[in-house]
Formats: C-alpha cells, structure tokens, sequence
C-alpha cells in the first residue's frame, strides 16, 4: 500500500432526511507482478448489516462497496490476440475496442462491435465489402471457411449486432460471453491458423514423381 486518504460526506434534505458515508482511496502495488491499481471503498448508513451481540444488544456494521482500477480483466485476451495485430491492424484496433467495451460492461457496444469486428474478418479473406451480411456468410460457407454449424452461429452474431445497434437490443454478459467465443473461434482457425498452414504449403517437400 503506497498512501491512503479517507473522505466522510452526507447529505440532508431539510426535511428530516440525511445519509452519512465515506470513501477511502487508496494506491496499491501487487507483490507478485507489480501491476499498480486504485481502490475505492465505499460506505453509507442505508447500507448496513445487522445483529445480536452476546448481550442481546443490536449491533450495526457497514457494508463497504469496493472499485478498483484499472479492472482486472474479467476475459483475458487469447494468446494469439498480438499476432493478428501483424496480419490486419484494422481488425486488431476493433477487438481491442470490443473488448474495452466488454469490461466496461457496454454489453450493447460490444455487441455492435462483434458484428463489425466480423465485417473486417470476411472482407480479410476477400469477400465482397458491398455484400449484406446474409450473402457474406453464404459466401463464407461457399468458399470452404465455415461449414453448416458455424454458419449458423455466426448468424446469430450478427442478428445480435443489428438488434443491439438498430432495436435497442440489450443483451445479457453470458449471451455476449457465448458470441465471444464464437468470434474467437472464427478469427483463430480462419485467420491465425489458416493463414500460418498456408504460409507452410512452400516449405512442404512435394512427392516425387514415379519412374514409369
């Protein structure tokens, strides 16, 4: 703990009305990967525990709301994530802002995001820009990049981004939590791994060719 300062409030409204609280602001260090954080702890008197002592007195105890910051992620980014910074960083900025979002808890944003960060994922592997994206995913499926399944999960993602974006959609975390996955999945076999098995094919040895 490198310093701490504690700040009391309260509020009335001339009317008989009052709540009293605090804050307490304090800067720490972790011991293990030195990662420096702010935490705020919180209390007010509408907000407190109640029980019996020994003695069959009533006792009151607050309870504290605790934020910190900068948030531990609540999705730490897959292992591959930097290296699609070196393929498209048009698509690396857009999951990087999809996934702020999603710690900050903007399910609708993140939802619009996984929808675009999608578009930059087809238009990486030549399909038509112009295309809805109904006919982009046929498009994905004709070319061999998805079968039936992921077809349809992609769907769903991107129904879930029009809905948010266009309908006022509010999704649920683990809704978005599924459609990240399903992302995730998409970009690492399409992106990261296809394109890492194609750049291989050169360095392949090719069968010789039989004598007659």
């Amino acid at each position: 703990m490198h310093g701490r300062v504690y700040k009391s409030w309260s509020w009335d409204d001339r009317q008989g009305h009052s709540i009293d609280g605090g804050d307490t602001y304090t800067l720490f260090e972790c011991r293990g990967c030195e990662t420096v954080f702010s935490e705020k702890s919180s209390w007010n008197d509408q907000n407190v525990d109640h029980w019996y002592d020994s003695s069959g007195e009533l006792q009151t105890e607050a309870i504290p709301s605790k934020e910190t910051y900068p948030r531990p992620p609540s999705r730490p980014r897959p292992d591959w994530f930097d290296n699609v910074g070196k393929i498209d960083p048009t698509l690396y900025s857009l999951l990087e802002e999809m996934y702020a979002a999603y710690e900050q808890k903007c399910l609708v944003l993140t939802a619009i995001g996984l929808r675009t960060a999608l578009d930059s994922c087809t238009a990486n592997v030549q399909i038509d820009p112009a295309l809805t994206f109904e006919k982009k995913l046929q498009a994905l499926k004709q070319e061999g990049y998805i079968g039936e399944t992921e077809h349809d999960l992609l769907t769903v993602l991107t129904d879930a981004g029009n809905a948010a974006a266009h309908r006022g959609w509010s999704p649920e975390d683990e809704d978005i939590g599924h459609l990240l996955d399903v992302l995730e999945n998409f970009v690492q076999r399409v992106l990261i791994n296809g394109k890492k098995a194609l750049a291989m094919k050169g360095n392949i040895p090719q069968r010789p060719e039989r004598r007659k």
